[in-house]
């Protein structure tokens, strides 16, 4: 059963105002990183590389320079994050089994641990969808366009999604043709997934599995590098 990850670079920078992905991380790309981590993972085979489809010669330069030999693919996405995961998804259907195995993760986490994806490739080979997620320990609230608090939401059954997400890719090649033939727009994939009604099991992530999305996160990032906290890119 081969375990592939799809590494999601192609956003457009509109909210941070450019590419994060190619922001330098530590002396490297952001999404650099990401790649690296699954490079040292012995239960991911194949990495592909979702970028926009305007720096794809540039992306493939850039990955040369680095030993990430498990990266086979770098795919132009698509207009929004789940028409470049399709795009990658249907690609693989072409010549991997049914039974293989799927990872989805964004290329602006770079600080996924090993530890982590064994446990999600572990679970998923079981049970067919696992994903990487926090539980929620700020109180929420429901809050009305003026900025009004409505009402308090309870938060002990909570979860915030990270990613990876891994699922059989059957299963997600079968909920995403339903998606596309619905027109459901979905943020991630565990919730194109849900349609289906299969269970999807919550494996606690690190902490520092955080999505770079803004400036400060960038800082945080480079402390972490800076004081061993992740591990660091291959070279």
């Amino acid at each position: 059963m081969t375990a592939v990850a799809i590494v999601l670079a192609a956003g457009s920078g509109r909210r941070f105002g450019e590419k994060k992905q190619f922001l330098d991380l530590a002396g490297h790309p952001v999404f650099v990183h990401s790649l690296s981590l699954f490079q040292r993972a012995s239960c991911v085979d194949e990495i592909i590389c979702v970028v926009p489809k305007e720096d794809r010669v540039f992306t493939e330069e850039i990955i040369s320079k680095y030993p990430l030999s498990k990266v086979k693919k770098v795919v132009a996405g698509g207009a929004a994050r789940q028409d470049s995961v399709a795009e990658a998804l249907f690609d693989l259907e072409k010549d991997k089994f049914s039974d293989d195995l799927v990872l989805v993760h964004d290329g602006a986490r770079p600080f996924l641990s090993l530890d982590l994806v064994a446990t999600l490739v572990r679970q998923a080979r079981v049970c067919g969808a696992v994903v990487a997620a926090r539980r929620v320990t700020d109180s929420l609230k429901e809050v009305s366009a003026e900025g009004l608090i409505q009402r308090s939401i309870p938060r002990e059954n909570l979860w915030a999604m990270q990613t990876p997400q891994v699922f059989r890719l059957s299963l997600l090649v079968e909920a995403y043709r339903k998606a596309l033939s619905d027109g459901v727009i979905a943020t991630d994939d565990a919730m194109i997934v849900e349609r289906l009604g299969h269970p999807i099991l919550c494996v606690e992530g690190p902490a520092q599995n955080i999505k770079i999305t803004e400036r400060a996160d960038l800082k945080i990032a480079e402390s972490w590098v800076r004081e061993g906290i992740v591990v660091k890119v291959v070279s």
